[in-house]
């Protein structure tokens, strides 16, 4: 449900713009620049790299030609467009690209319009005012029972104090808090579900107690909530953990409300990955193609792994598919009670040794990523392939080819996770992954991540 919700937001803007898109990136060397492009990466700002964007046309190029022209190319910059399949060659990686035109001001102002945050916050929230979405969340029973666990493990402290829910919802957990004993709740919420919830809160006896804001959190003032509160309680997490990047609405309402020695629930969320080796998921998504009915459409096998890089599968992985540590290895760790607010929108990155623990080899198709959420030790919330199943599945991150790997053999991976940065894309997540295959007894060595010989991503989106 929120994929398809963002799908929805992405729908929004995207009649403003003509078939192509058109990408400019710095030259900053081949693996930033690699990362810029396959991202999607669009600037409209006129002069940011101190000239316009050029309208670019796919042209029929060789890759040759379009080498020795990069070559030939000392500009500072790079322009490239895309989504426009015409005449696609999918064997073209380079491609080969002529200048056409330029977007005028005014055009750029338009698609700049078209693509804001504030256009896209409105979708977002609009797709959480319709039940079906807090109907999977609350079905959740390992989701809603780890929040109610955690809540009740601390009506001590909750006694006679005041809770501030971020994004409330239908104010289930704002109930949970006032029923353990909370002096005051204020649920605030910039979807239209808080015209339920204040009905439910009512229907359920806590009219007098749990006050609902129809607001963006970061749009609440002192007026709205004129006192400090002792426990802020949220649930943020979005698929891979900072997919729908709403934990700074959280770090933002913790920074201005919340009382010295208040709770933040949950206080601790971490990322964790494993090798995954998944034949059938391989098969279905490239075999599938390469006899249909009698014919060949294998050609469509590119395009299938396209897809995995730019919309990773979110579905549940079977745990015999994991074939390093069950664990997971730790990419990145965050203390929700403590992080900067500026440093959630800065990459978060993680060094990992993912070591084959299988006896037999197999091949590995990718990766399987998931988090974790902990509740000061009082409740845990976990989305591994190992823990019950919850609407957050997990993301699979499949590589373009797969690797055949042995007992004790590694992949060694430098792991980032980046905020969407583009207008309008803020709530997205991007992957990037660098990566060495490690055989068994050879050292593992310490390196700078564009120095591992291979390279993927991933946007979650």
């Amino acid at each position: 449900a929120r994929a398809l919700a963002m799908a929805t937001m992405a729908t929004a803007w995207s009649g403003a713009l003509a078939s192509a898109w058109f990408i400019r990136v710095p030259r900053r060397g081949p693996m930033r620049a690699s990362r810029a492009i396959r991202t999607g990466s669009v600037t409209f700002e006129a002069n940011r790299f101190g000239s316009k964007p050029i309208i670019g046309t796919r042209s029929r190029t060789t890759a040759a030609a379009a080498k020795k022209k990069n070559k030939e190319d000392e500009s500072e910059s790079y322009t490239f467009d895309y989504e426009d399949d015409t005449d696609f060659d999918d064997a073209d990686e380079s491609g080969g690209w002529v200048e056409d035109g330029e977007l005028s001001v005014e055009e750029l102002n338009a698609i700049n319009d078209a693509r804001a945050d504030t256009n896209a916050d409105g979708t977002y929230f609009d797709s959480y005012a319709h039940i079906g979405i807090h109907r999977e969340m609350i079905g959740d029973a390992a989701r809603t029972g780890a929040y109610l666990a955690a809540i009740e493990a601390q009506a001590d402290f909750l006694k006679g104090k005041v809770v501030l829910d971020v994004g409330c919802g239908t104010g289930i957990l704002s109930m949970f808090c006032a029923r353990a004993g909370a002096r005051k709740v204020y649920a605030v919420d910039a979807s239209g579900i808080t015209r339920h919830a204040k009905r439910l809160v009512k229907e359920n006896g806590f009219g007098d107690t749990i006050e609902v804001i129809k607001a963006r959190m970061e749009n609440v003032t002192t007026e709205d909530i004129p006192e400090k509160v002792d426990v802020i309680v949220s649930e943020w997490m979005g698929y891979a953990l900072f997919f729908e990047s709403m934990l700074p609405s959280v770090v933002d309402a913790r920074d201005r409300f919340l009382a010295p020695g208040g709770l933040v629930l949950p206080n601790v969320a971490d990322v964790r990955v494993a090798l995954l080796s998944d034949q059938s998921r391989w098969d279905d998504g490239l075999g599938f193609w390469k006899d249909v009915y009698g014919f060949d459409f294998s050609s469509l096998q590119a395009q299938t792994k396209r897809d995995w890089s730019t919309d990773p599968p979110v579905a549940t992985v079977k745990s015999e598919c994991i074939v390093s540590d069950p664990a997971g290895s730790l990419v990145t760790s965050t203390n929700c009670a403590t992080v900067p607010l500026k440093q959630l929108y800065r990459p978060m990155s993680g060094d990992v040794v993912l070591e084959f623990s299988q006896k037999d080899s197999k091949a590995v198709h990718g990766m399987c990523l998931w988090f974790d959420v902990d509740f000061y030790g009082k409740a845990t919330l976990s989305t591994s392939p190992f823990a019950t199943k919850t609407h957050w599945y997990q993301t699979v991150l499949m590589f373009d080819d797969c690797v055949v790997m042995e007992h004790g053999d590694k992949i060694v991976a430098s792991i980032e996770l980046e905020p969407g940065s583009d207008p309008g894309a803020k709530r997205q997540l991007n992957v990037y992954c660098n990566y060495d295959v490690v055989k068994a007894g050879d050292l593992v060595t310490i390196k700078d991540r564009d120095d591992r010989e291979f390279f993927a991503q991933w946007t979650v989106q």
